[in-house]
């Protein structure tokens, strides 16, 4: 018989560490929905982002203030220089898709090399210790990690819609992302705003990877697994559907992390390759919510600027 604490306290921790799993689903599903690539260098961006936290705190000896800030500096800077030297040159060279995916595996395995050179393969973490001070609510154990983590998921959450709604960068990548070409046409440079959507995937991904490497041990390879969970989530939730991948990040945590109730907790990360799979398969070309009218994309229409001058700032 299932023991009802027992599963709360399993659906509480699942929903809890399901944070980061959201946020990398939402930098992935940006680059996607933006950028128009499957960006799998996203493991580079996030294995960079854990080790420049991991140095500024375990080897330089700074506090978390500091390991964030270091993070958020490896992780922009690693998606710029992707973006930059990467896919601007290969969207230059009118590269095919295939080429372009080729790229990203590539960077994020050539990263995953130089970092292990680097660190070696042993897991390791942010802060010395993974144990967090942990607080009885309603018979539920709630750790000091949990509540930050949830906070700091939303925070982004909250920031991107608003940064999306109500900015003129924001309006500019839903018009691009829209229609590239006829957002140019409106003078609106595509480029810089592939690469502003890359450097705020790499923030979010900074976030989640700070937070995945307070909670979690970390080597250079980890990073790829995360991913692929990202892309599950993207796929599931909805081609160019960012909160549609964040939903879908939270449900399928909760569904591999609550499936230690039903099946042996090696079986876990069979989980994640059996969602991959499942929606490669049901849904080849990505699932696609029934169209409908958005006051979004209404906006989106009536503040494109009316001539190219005024889109550069002129």
């Amino acid at each position: 018989m299932l023991d009802l604490a027992i599963a709360s306290q399993i659906l509480w921790t699942s929903f809890a560490t399901s944070s980061y799993f959201v946020l990398f689903a939402l930098a992935f599903a940006l680059v996607l929905k933006v950028n128009k690539v499957f960006n799998f260098a996203q493991a580079a961006i996030m294995s960079v982002a854990f080790y420049c936290a991991y140095v500024a705190v375990r080897v330089l000896g700074l506090n978390g203030f500091f390991g964030l800030i270091a993070c958020f500096a490896g992780g922009i800077a690693t998606a710029i220089a992707i973006e930059y030297f990467g896919f601007a040159k290969l969207r230059t060279r009118k590269a095919s898709p295939m080429f372009v995916f080729i790229f990203t595996l590539i960077v994020s395995q050539f990263v995953s090399y130089v970092l292990m050179l680097i660190f070696g393969t042993w897991p390791t973490t942010i802060f010395p210790t993974m144990f967090w001070p942990v607080s009885l609510v309603g018979g539920i154990a709630i750790s000091a990690w949990d509540l930050p983590a949830l906070a700091a998921m939303a925070t982004v959450l909250v920031l991107l819609w608003a940064f999306l709604r109500f900015t003129r960068w924001g309006q500019f990548m839903i018009a691009v992302a829209d229609n590239a070409d006829l957002a140019e046409l409106y003078g609106i440079k595509k480029d810089r705003v592939m690469l502003v959507s890359m450097a705020i995937a790499g923030a979010i991904c900074a976030v989640g990877m700070f937070l995945y490497g307070t909670r979690a041990q970390v080597q250079p390879s980890a990073a790829t697994e995360l991913m692929l969970f990202a892309v599950a989530a993207t796929i599931i939730g909805g081609i160019g559907n960012l909160w549609g991948a964040a939903l879908a990040a939270v449900v399928l945590g909760l569904v591999q992390n609550s499936s230690i109730l039903f099946i042996p907790s090696a079986w876990q990360g069979f989980m994640l390759y059996a969602f991959l799979f499942l929606a490669i398969v049901l849904f080849p070309r990505g699932f696609h919510w029934p169209e409908r009218a958005s006051k979004l994309k209404r906006k989106t229409v009536t503040t494109l600027p009316a001539s190219p001058s005024e889109a550069n700032g002129g």
